[in-house]
């Protein structure tokens, strides 16, 4: 205390709420499993500059929720959509627009299928894997999309697999045990392999009309009650330079907030 004050009487302006001291910070951070191929080099390079550790938990956002409000206390969380985040949005600052990221359907190499579309996945003899609709975003996400274009029930009938995580998908219809999944496109993505030799994309038509959407927003927030709130807040400015914002969009995500040097 007496020390800030000799700050001021020189002219240095003392910072209200002041991170706590620690010579080893570690920090908790929650994360959707599809952000992990974006968020992994900006972490390693924020630990290295700022000596801290980030302890990351990736999951799906739906079990990552219900752990929070089964106690558990993150001091920074990156969801896999708006839709949940703002159910926690009560523990946190406001949150921040980082990425957004589509719903694809992905196929073996090939299309044997002929799969063209949502409908496709109806007919007989497709399997199909989809995301769970409670314990990730992508599967409420993929419920809301089915249930507004009729084809729930439909597509429902050939679904042989529920997962918390698209990457867990991939995997399936990769090996061949699916005929077709719908993810997010960076899941697809996220192994360079995935499309060059293994899998086919194919992007999900809306009629203008529709009101769903295939398109997922990633929002970032520090907890309210956070130690290390400027600490979080300059990991905000490391996830969003060029640099990282380079490493996001070539595993398929848009980029939504302002970058260094950057008007969009």
């Amino acid at each position: 205390d007496k020390g800030l004050k000799h700050f001021a009487d020189l002219g240095y302006q003392p910072i209200g709420e002041a991170d706590l001291w620690q010579e080893y910070p570690e920090i908790l951070l929650y994360s959707g499993a599809m952000l992990r191929p974006g968020l992994q080099r900006a972490i390693d390079a924020f630990q290295e500059r700022e000596g801290v550790m980030i302890n990351t938990v990736y999951n799906g956002c739906g079990i990552l929720v219900s752990q929070m409000k089964a106690g558990e206390k993150p001091e920074a969380y990156v969801s896999c959509d708006i839709s949940f985040m703002e159910t926690v949005q009560d523990r946190f600052l406001p949150s921040k627009r980082l990425t957004e990221n589509d719903m694809v359907i992905l196929v073996k190499k090939g299309n044997p299928k002929q799969i063209k579309g949502l409908a496709d996945l109806a007919k007989p003899n497709i399997s199909v894997g989809l995301a769970h609709p409670e314990k990730s975003a992508l599967g409420k996400l993929t419920e809301v999309l089915l249930k507004a274009n009729g084809l729930d029930q439909l597509i429902l009938k050939n679904t042989k697999v529920d997962s918390p995580t698209g990457d867990f998908l991939v995997n399936q219809v990769r090996a061949g045990s699916l005929d077709a999944v719908i993810v997010y496109r960076s899941n697809g993505m996220s192994n360079p392999d995935n499309l060059a030799t293994h899998l086919d994309l194919i992007e999900i038509r809306l009629d203008p009309v529709s009101e769903a959407t295939t398109t997922a927003v990633q929002p970032y927030a520090i907890a309210k009650d956070s130690k290390h709130k400027h600490l979080l807040g300059r990991f905000f400015e490391q996830v969003s330079t060029r640099e990282s914002r380079s490493v996001f969009e070539s595993f398929g995500f848009r980029w939504i907030t302002k970058t260094e040097g950057n008007d969009g």
